[in-house]
């Protein structure tokens, strides 16, 4: 496994260098007064990091060899995919409060199997925190749906 992380951290880090160098020719001005390529200049920079240092954790031989997809291994990541779907598909119907509060409700019950209070609690307080940073601090207009 560690070799395929490797590999995937040294893609990364190529196409972060890339993308680094591409926005140094578009420009990237300074912090006072920021060019084009400035904040892709510093996303790539931060990818080029995170990927490396990510290569240098996977440096050694693999510990054992382990089936990718074992016996219903896969389930969860499918289910996780069939959320996210309904996510979006809903979001115009139901509204973004709705959704997202059935987003956090059935992701922990049915992929992360959480205790119920754990549930009701985070699908309240996380729908209220991301509505709050949505609609106060970064006032996007979001979907209303069908409750409001």
């Amino acid at each position: 496994m560690k070799k395929w992380d490797r590999l995937a951290a040294l893609v990364l880090f190529l196409i972060g260098s890339a993308a680094a160098w591409e926005a140094i020719k578009i420009g990237c001005g300074s912090f006072r007064m920021p060019g084009p390529g400035f904040y892709p200049f510093w996303l790539a920079v931060i990818l080029g990091v995170v990927a490396l240092i990510y290569f240098l954790n996977n440096l050694g031989k693999d510990p054992q060899v382990v089936a990718l997809w074992e016996k219903g291994i896969w389930i969860r990541p499918l289910m996780a995919i069939i959320v996210m779907l309904g996510y979006g598909l809903l979001l115009d119907k139901l509204g973004f409060i709705l959704d997202t509060f059935l987003l956090f409700l059935i992701w922990l019950l049915v992929i992360e199997r959480e205790k119920l209070l754990t549930v009701a609690l985070v699908s309240i307080i996380g729908t209220t925190a991301v509505y709050l940073l949505f609609t106060v601090l970064l006032q996007v207009q979001l979907p209303k749906g069908i409750l409001f």
